[in-house]
């Protein structure tokens, strides 16, 4: 493997997606009284996620983490209070607030959970192991899992780059489809040791938070090798696997192209 590179020159290339760090600062986040004075709060609650407040409110994550100034979904904590954003209804009366939601994390459809993005007070019920090691008669913008695991951050919730999978560590991770690695190496502020590679048919696939790293920069790969180990390199604190697809520079959505 070569040696530790500089991802600046890299990533110049606009045929090679620029990567912004999907980890947030650990710093616990507080809004100011003045950014408060005339909206509704709420104080979260053990057990509740940002995910299962903006269900309670109708409002949505994004505009939660945007009206709190919030580095990530996951980064709120019991007693936080957090501005709901659009909901100046709600200051008239108390009574008006409204109830809890009855459908809580552990209750979502294994379909919704893939996309449930992790609380700091309380993951989500029910892992839902969601890969198959040999998808047959992709399509052809199918990509298989890289990794068989459970979906703890979502597109969305990544600020639309990508979703992380959670896997025990040193377990394989595969290509999602054949192509030319074009970087290897932990150049990229926060993502750890990382892999890229070109595929055929327009996509680069992304791979961080890596433990080992089994193939060098200009390998060819075949959909399904393994290209390295999960790990906790990086700003994270568990193993797993930040998994990006990404069309030219733009990122997509991995999910719906990830092969049933």
């Amino acid at each position: 493997m070569p040696a530790q590179a500089t991802a600046t020159p890299l990533f110049q290339d606009n045929s090679v997606p620029q990567i912004a760090p999907d980890v947030p600062d650990r710093a616990r986040q507080t809004t100011s009284v003045a950014a408060r004075e005339g909206m509704f709060e709420h104080t979260i609650e053990t057990g509740e996620s940002l995910y299962s407040i903006a269900r309670r409110y109708d409002v949505s994550t994004s505009a939660l983490v945007t009206a709190n100034n919030l580095s990530a979904p996951d980064q709120i904590y019991v007693g936080q209070k957090i501005i709901i954003p659009g909901r100046t209804d709600l200051l008239a009366s108390p009574s008006s607030t409204p109830a809890s939601d009855s459908m809580s994390t552990a209750s979502v459809a294994p379909a919704q959970q893939n996309s449930v993005p992790e609380t700091a007070s309380q993951p989500p019920a029910a892992p839902v192991q969601v890969a198959t090691a040999t998808p047959v008669a992709p399509n052809a913008d199918d990509f298989r899992w890289p990794v068989t695991g459970r979906v703890i951050v979502d597109f969305e919730a990544s600020r639309r780059t990508g979703i992380n999978i959670e896997a025990p560590e040193g377990a394989s991770v595969r290509a999602a489809e054949s192509g030319t690695v074009i970087y290897v190496g932990n150049g990229v502020e926060g993502y750890g040791n990382l892999i890229l590679v070109r595929h055929p048919n327009g996509f680069v696939s992304a791979y961080a938070h890596m433990k080992d790293i089994t193939i060098a920069k200009n390998d060819v790969v075949r959909r399904g090798d393994q290209i390295g180990t999960i790990g906790m390199t990086g700003s994270v604190n568990r193993p797993q696997l930040h998994f990006e697809l990404r069309r030219g520079a733009t990122p997509v959505d991995p999910m719906p192209l990830l092969a049933n």
